[in-house]
């Protein structure tokens, strides 16, 4: 069983849509280098060889590219060469695209593996691993983890990530057909990969002064105010009121 593999890809970049490395794979491939261990870099589907160069920049000497349908079953396509994988590790999420974030789901399940998510550090401990995650309000809980198992590494990481020319013109581009797969039937809905989330808006705008008067303050129950006229002006103005509402009866 082979030791670890990072799954990469390619983005577009959101102003000039230029195809790119993308930052969160970046990450996770960088903190399988730090594991001194032999690393392979894997992606499905189509890679121009600008963006795997950026990736063999990081350290990597092969990036082997399984060239498939752009309509292929990604889950489907990738477990042939995932099944005798100790670690698999991916990023959270894509960069740009806002539904991303399945993969490492999809391919736990199918793997029958377990899944840890927002990975900050991985160590090695003899036969199994000590993962380090990030839980919210900036927590931190260290797990152990025994192979084989996915791991989605958090883009808030703290590593650094290199680009060596050097290794960037050394390194191989591995390009292999991959095993046809037969379509399966969609489990969701499918939704574009820019379609953002319709943010909430205050129906009005106002100061925060203004919302705590708002909170302690009595709503006005409507009324007129008499400061001017004589005692018997205001009597009547009172009595109207009262007859209004049905207070009195004379």
């Amino acid at each position: 069983m082979s030791q670890i593999t990072v799954l990469v890809a390619p983005r577009s970049h959101p102003t000039s849509q230029r195809l790119t490395r993308c930052q969160a794979d970046a990450t996770a491939a960088t903190l399988a280098l730090g594991l001194k261990l032999p690393v392979r870099l894997l992606c499905a589907g189509n890679m121009p060889d600008a963006v795997a160069r950026d990736y063999l920049a990081l350290g990597v000497p092969v990036v082997e590219v399984l060239q498939c349908a752009a309509d292929a079953p990604l889950v489907e396509t990738l477990l042939p060469a995932l099944r005798d994988v100790a670690l698999v590790l991916t990023g959270t999420r894509s960069d740009a695209d806002q539904g991303s974030g399945v993969l490492p789901y999809a391919l736990a399940a199918a793997l029958g593996r377990p899944v840890v998510t927002d990975v900050l550090n991985v160590e090695a401990d003899g036969a199994g691993w000590i993962v380090t995650q990030a839980l919210p309000k900036g927590a931190r809980r260290r797990l152990k983890v025994q192979a084989p198992a996915v791991l989605a590494i958090s883009a808030a990481a703290p590593l650094t990530l290199r680009h060596s020319l050097a290794d960037a013109v050394a390194g191989k581009i591995v390009r292999t057909a991959a095993a046809s797969v037969a379509p399966v039937a969609a489990s969701g809905t499918l939704v574009a990969t820019r379609k953002r989330r319709k943010l909430l808006e205050a129906k009005t705008v106002q100061s925060g002064h203004a919302r705590m008067l708002g909170a302690i303050e009595s709503p006005s129950t409507g009324g007129v105010v008499l400061q001017t006229g004589s005692a018997d002006t205001k009597a009547q103005a009172v009595l109207d009121y009262l007859r209004t509402h049905s207070l009195v009866t004379f």
